[in-house]
């Protein structure tokens, strides 16, 4: 080494310790790129795979909420097949159907539009039992909210138009109306009924006297 300058010397440890330093950011660089290509992958899916998303996945349109009795009275082939759910009070009867009984028949009414609309629902019996009152003269129905499938012509029911119930909920429970006896309500009929037995009389007197 004699001979040789101390920058030449120096120069050529640095040549000779710089390989390692080149490999050890070579290896670095290449766990970083391993990193950012994983997070994607990992971000989205958990150990059950639950919340994976699915970029393929099309949007859910099937879905009406909060549709109106009267509304799918007059309903057309759009609504045929969707999901919707209404809000009206249960009235007349539960009839059963089929032999099984596991499944009723309840009508829900609502009034809207100056004007009352119904339509019918079929339902489990579970579902049914929850109905504590069915309105009628003297009786308010309990309230139900329903979400089904809406059916125009329903295949399953000689193409009757009615709503398959998946969720039923009481929103209120029914009540009677007991009729309390008012006496003034019998005072006009009372008046009448005396101004006609005076009149009667004054005919029959009119009548005697012109014999």
């Amino acid at each position: 080494m004699r001979g040789v300058p101390l920058s030449v010397r120096g120069g050529g440890c640095a040549a000779r310790g710089g390989w390692p330093v080149r490999v050890a950011r070579l290896v670095l660089a290449c766990a970083l790129a391993a990193t950012c290509a994983l997070v994607p992958l990992t971000a989205f899916a958990d150990d059950e795979g639950e919340n994976r998303v699915n970029p393929q996945q099309r949007p859910d349109s099937s879905f009406i909420y909060d549709t109106s009795i009267d509304a799918l009275g007059e309903a057309d082939a759009y609504y045929d097949n969707q999901t919707v759910q209404v809000v009206g009070e249960v009235v007349g009867d539960n009839i059963r159907s089929g032999v099984s009984g596991r499944f009723r028949w309840i009508t829900l009414a609502a009034v809207e539009k100056d004007s009352t609309s119904t339509v019918s629902v079929f339902m489990t019996a579970e579902q049914a039992a929850k109905i504590d009152t069915y309105g009628k003269y003297g009786t308010t129905g309990a309230k139900l909210q329903v979400r089904g499938t809406f059916h125009l012509v329903c295949p399953e029911h000689e193409g009757l138009t009615d709503l398959h119930a998946d969720i039923v909920s009481v929103v209120e429970k029914g009540r009677h109306h007991e009729d309390v006896f008012d006496a003034n309500e019998l005072v006009p009929g009372a008046v009448l009924v005396a101004v006609g037995l005076a009149l009667m009389g004054v005919f029959y007197f009119l009548r005697e006297r012109q014999r």
